[in-house]
């Protein structure tokens, strides 16, 4: 835990740390490697560790806008607070003034200006506002796609197959037993449950509401694939309790 460089929470505040959840993706990639080489799950789980690995080494950067974007909006920023203090400028100065029609002509330009800096200001945060919101979008589809390709490996792996074994042909190998297939399906709902964490990361990085929603719906999706999984993972100790059940 503790504090990163991809968040302001407190030390003492508990939090998802970007570095040690590449990591746990890491090492479940190597267990599956380990267990399934040449499966098509291994190169998943590769290629899902190393996309957290690139999300803990650039952080929130990752989705913030373009430098330039920033350096504008900030200008425009600032110039807006300078406006705002030009007020106290005509109060100080109106010694000078002898006609008040030029004063309020002034004053009436000046009104002017204020405006449209600040309603430019507004504009450009709200420019790059939103690049961060694609951008953060993007990413999280990126893991909703990892969580559908997670549960596309599993359409072979059904625990009916064990009920009612067929011969073995090119096209239809001999499948999974029901230890290695339960082991196989643990393996996807353990990814499920770290694409969903990694989506959560962005909630972190920005406080937008649309990306705050996708993060929901990808737990969401996450959490009814894991528990598709975890239903099959049941039946199959049940189908192992009936077999281990002693006969007559």
């Amino acid at each position: 835990m503790g504090r990163t460089d991809d968040g302001d929470a407190r030390d003492d505040a508990p939090h998802l740390d970007a570095g040690k959840m590449a990591d746990a993706c890491v090492a479940l990639a190597d267990r599956i490697g380990e267990r399934f080489p040449g499966r098509g799950i291994d190169v998943h789980a590769r290629s899902l560790a190393e996309h957290a690995r690139r999300m803990a080494a650039t952080g929130s950067a990752r989705i913030a806008a373009p430098l330039a974007l920033r350096v504008v909006s900030w200008i425009g920023g600032i110039a807006a607070s300078l406006l705002l203090l030009s007020p106290l400028w005509f109060v100080r100065r109106m010694d000078g003034i002898d006609v008040l029609p030029e004063f309020l002509q002034s004053l009436d330009a000046f009104i002017t200006v204020l405006a449209a800096t600040v309603a430019g200001f507004f504009t450009m945060r709200s420019v790059e506002h939103g690049v961060c919101r694609r951008r953060a979008l993007e990413e999280l589809q990126v893991l909703r796609n990892f969580a559908h390709v997670t549960d596309m490996l599993q359409i072979a792996k059904s625990p009916t197959r064990l009920l009612f074994p067929l011969a073995p042909t090119r096209f239809t190998p001999d499948d999974l037993d029901a230890v290695s297939m339960s082991r196989y399906l643990a393996y996807c709902a353990e990814l499920y449950a770290l694409t969903a964490k990694l989506g959560v990361l962005y909630g972190r990085w920005t406080s937008d509401a649309t990306v705050l929603s996708a993060i929901d719906d990808l737990e969401g999706l996450c959490s009814n694939l894991e528990s598709k999984t975890t239903q099959k993972v049941l039946l199959l100790e049940q189908l192992n309790q009936r077999v281990a059940q002693p006969q007559g």
